[in-house]
């Protein structure tokens, strides 16, 4: 049973896929790649029990489910807090079918040398988003000064340091790739996911499945929220109580009025549902 239902959830996101690249070839728009968002958590929304420590919560089916969705797409998303968390392989041992390729937003480049990515001969090259360096000074040198140390202030990262961390990182075979930033919440800044994926598309990345951690999924949402970007949500529900670090936080907007309705957040649209072993599965189309 749990097999069969593995491949209906598998021609389910498949079927989306082509649905969406036959609209896509009749526009003739597709500066996007389709972007599946998945992730587990417990039955209280949370992704984890401790923020920086992996809680396993899905079950052998639907671990298998996740694998078999890598299988057909083209990238896997995650941010470089679960890289460095949990140290994941990011590919799909768990059934048959292609490798996705890694891809790690990292802004400031801080991946470790030493994690499975870099070292495992079964992981495809990943590809890392970064922030965009500083250009040369040039003939506005005093202009540009002033911004390398508003740069520095702001971000407490200095382009030779990057550029040092960005070839490091390319001899161990991994592509770096510059992309614009915005200022998040903290004040930090962070690649913009927008541009990311529109940068993905460029090197013929079609499909990409986002798995997380929380930052990604909840950056992911807050985007979304504007504009499309996300076509599908696959959530996977583990029957267990943790209390933790929630999956998906903080999707209000500031400028949103004091009494917010359900309206004005992300929804799923014909949400189907799935019980594998004892996790519900649950995959929509996220309303546009």
């Amino acid at each position: 049973m749990s097999a069969t239902m593995q491949q209906g959830i598998r021609r389910q996101v498949c079927e989306a896929q082509e649905n969406w690249t036959r609209k896509c070839d009749a526009s003739q728009k597709a500066a996007m790649p389709f972007v599946t968002l998945t992730y587990a958590q417990s039955i209280d929304g949370s992704l984890t029990a401790e923020r920086g420590k992996p809680t396993l919560l899905s079950g052998p089916a639907s671990m298998k489910m996740t694998h078999i969705l890598r299988t057909v797409h083209d990238g896997i998303m995650v941010g470089v807090g679960t890289i460095i968390a949990d140290n994941p392989s990011l590919n799909a041992r768990l059934a048959e079918g292609k490798n996705p390729r890694p891809i790690v937003i990292d802004t400031n480049l801080r991946c470790p040398t030493d994690i499975k990515l870099f070292t495992l001969p079964t992981c495809e090259n990943p590809i890392l988003l970064c922030a965009r360096g500083l250009q040369d000074p040039g003939e506005d040198l005093l202009e540009t000064v002033v911004q390398v140390k508003a740069f520095l202030t702001k971000y407490n990262v200095s382009d030779a340091e990057i550029l040092r961390r960005k070839q490091v990182i390319e001899k161990l075979g991994a592509r770096v790739i510059e992309c614009e930033t915005t200022q998040g919440e903290d004040g930090c800044a962070h690649v913009h996911l927008r541009d990311a994926f529109r940068v993905l598309k460029e090197i013929g990345i079609n499909s990409v499945m986002v798995e997380g951690g929380s930052a990604i999924l909840t950056s992911c949402l807050q985007e979304a929220a504007q504009r499309p970007l996300i076509n599908l949500v696959v959530v996977t529900i583990a029957p267990t109580f943790i209390g933790g670090l929630r999956a998906v936080d903080g999707l209000l907007s500031p400028s949103t009025s004091a009494e917010p309705t359900a309206r004005i957040f992300p929804r799923l649209t014909q949400p189907r549902y799935h019980v594998l072993e004892e996790d519900l599965v649950i995959i929509g189309h996220l309303e546009h």
